[in-house]
């Protein structure tokens, strides 16, 4: 047949084509204007349904709860072009191409897309720290000798441990999930779903964090000065938060090496004021300053006792040297994971407690800054003082810098994290979805839109709080799931495992757990009312997804039956 004919072998008149709904647009139309005007009708209601079908179709990924299809995933990745299947005869040839675009090779890296020992402990390291920068709190609650000694006995009774569970449950079970998997192992569903979404509210409202004190620290360089503070605009305020939360998220979805590499060159800036200052401070000690102890009188209110007010410090110090669970999200990311690991991990304690207490050190001993000096940014006061302005200044800006790799390290664990989950089935399925880059798009996405929300928050001193408390609970969920796998599943194949048996471990875990739980003894009655709204979320999510689910198994069962029915 001709083309552009009917089956008699007729051309259709424009009327018959502008009937027939089958007919593409642009063969519609013609015959006067009331044919032009149906004409443009039609386009109209066509992209209305193109829209609505989209809608329908992102709505529909949104509330479904369904654990990963790697042939869903396949067949998506296909007709996208992403995945060539041209030449793959084989299942296992087809198995590793879909393998490659879940995790992409990077061919920038001797080794593609898999994270060395370095790069790591420096993700893990901003992860946690980012440096000295957020430690003032410590030495105005706690004066100067206890907030040396909190970061000295700190590391030991809380980062060591977490460190240490870390590598052997991450190396144990090396998916994105992290905590998730580790707690839905040894408690079941519900509870592993509850430790991530905990997890997850207390990372992304850290996170948000950022952002602000980037901006603020790059408005101080600017004016140049560490007293008066250049207030912008709300609305110039909100959209550069946005735009500058948008740009790192989009650097972060390029891919997780990139954040690596990235985290390596900041760290260097970040941390070379204070080799400096280290080296020109240590002529300028006084020694006498370090033993120094809180004046009783001076604190400005919350649970004081000996003059250090314990919310204040034992949260600063909980804060500052947590989230160590985060790098079990990047187990599966290393090559010869039950030995280059625990070396990861090993290093990045290191970096933490160095990166604190040596900086602090030299910074308290060489200045005759008073306890209530202590505000934030005071570092780069100090550093002025002690060595001189031009390194002040450097320091505003090494701050800067350091916020950009803290937003980095937890955007990357983060989004990793809801990946996990949604593969699992705890989230809808869109979160599941891989770039090109193998970066986790929607949880990308996810992340940045609650940060740019959480900083339209005023109250920072309550966030950090609150997010204290939140993860406190997912912590203590962990190290419950440590124990129970030990005693549940002893034959468990474990790449890196404590030397230790499980009653030592328990010893061994003890100080953390009982500091753990004063933090969430020593929270204010607000905090306790937003946790209770962060859970009751959280239980409403998680009704949706047993809904999604049951709703699935139901559909299942009606397919099966349907194709029983249609076999007799």
């Amino acid at each position: 047949m001709t083309e552009g004919r009917d089956d008699d072998g007729e051309i259709p008149t424009a009327d018959a084509a502008a009937a027939d709904e089958s007919t593409p647009l642009w063969q519609r139309g013609g015959g006067g204007s009331h044919r032009r005007e149906a004409s443009i009708e039609d386009m109209m209601l066509q992209s209305f349904h193109f829209v609505e079908e989209a809608i329908h179709d992102i709505g529909v990924e949104i509330t479904t709860f369904q654990p990963l299809d790697e042939e869903e995933i396949a067949a998506e990745a296909e007709e996208l072009g992403v995945i060539d299947f041209t030449g793959l005869d084989t299942e296992e040839e087809k198995e590793e191409a879909i393998e490659n675009f879940i995790y992409p090779e990077d061919p920038f890296l001797p080794n593609p897309n898999k994270l060395g020992v370095l790069p790591l402990a420096v993700i893990v390291f901003y992860n946690v720290s980012g440096g000295p920068f957020g430690a003032e709190t410590a030495v105005r609650a706690g004066g100067n000798m206890f907030a040396l000694l909190g970061f000295i006995i700190g590391p030991l009774v809380w980062s060591i441990q977490e460190a240490l569970m870390t590598a052997e449950l991450g190396t144990t079970f090396p998916e994105a999930g992290a905590g998730v998997a580790w707690v839905e192992e040894a408690f079941g569903q519900s509870a592993g779903w509850m430790c991530g979404y905990l997890g997850w509210m207390a990372g992304a409202t850290d996170n948000a964090i950022y952002p602000v004190l980037f901006m603020d620290y790059l408005l101080q360089a600017v004016s140049k000065s560490f007293s008066d503070s250049v207030d912008l605009h709300p609305t110039l305020r909100i959209t550069t938060l946005a735009l500058a939360s948008i740009g790192l998220g989009y650097i972060n979805w390029r891919g997780l090496p990139l954040v690596g590499q990235m985290s390596v060159s900041i760290g260097l800036i970040a941390m070379s004021p204070f080799f400096i200052l280290i080296v020109v401070g240590c002529f300028k000690l006084d020694a006498t300053r370090w033993f120094e102890l809180p004046n009783a009188d001076n604190s400005d209110g919350g649970s004081v006792l000996s003059g250090v007010m314990w919310g204040p410090f034992l949260n600063n110090l909980f804060w500052n040297l947590n989230s160590f669970d985060a790098a079990g999200s990047f187990a599966g990311e290393m090559d010869n994971a039950g030995t280059m690991f625990p070396k990861a991990m090993f290093w990045s304690v290191i970096l933490v407690a160095s990166g604190y207490f040596f900086p602090l050190l030299i910074a308290i001993g060489a200045s005759s800054a008073q306890r209530d000096d202590w505000n934030d940014g005071f570092l780069a006061v100090v550093t002025g003082d002690v060595v001189g302005p031009w390194l002040g200044v450097w320091t505003v800006a090494a701050a800067a810098v350091s916020n950009i790799a803290l937003f980095q390290a937890e955007l990357s664990a983060d989004s990793f994290q809801l990946m996990g989950m949604a593969d699992r089935g705890h989230l809808p399925k869109i979160l599941s979805k891989r770039s090109r880059h193998g970066t986790p798009t929607y949880g990308i996405i996810l992340g940045v839109v609650v940060i740019v929300l959480m900083d339209l928050a005023n109250d920072f001193d309550q966030l950090i709080e609150m997010l204290n408390f939140n993860y406190a609970f997912s912590l203590l969920m962990e190290y419950a799931a440590f124990i129970k796998l030990r005693i549940s599943q002893p034959d468990l194949v474990r790449p890196y495992k404590i030397p230790m048996n499980t009653l030592g471990c328990i010893l061994f875990f003890s100080p953390s757990v009982i500091l753990t739980i004063l933090i969430l003894a020593l929270a204010e009655n607000a905090t306790y009312l937003m946790f209770a709204g962060v859970v009751a979320v959280g239980l409403l999510i998680f009704w949706g997804k047993q809904h999604s689910q049951h709703h699935l198994q139901q559909q299942e069962a009606e397919k099966e039956e349907e194709a029983g029915e249609a076999a007799k």
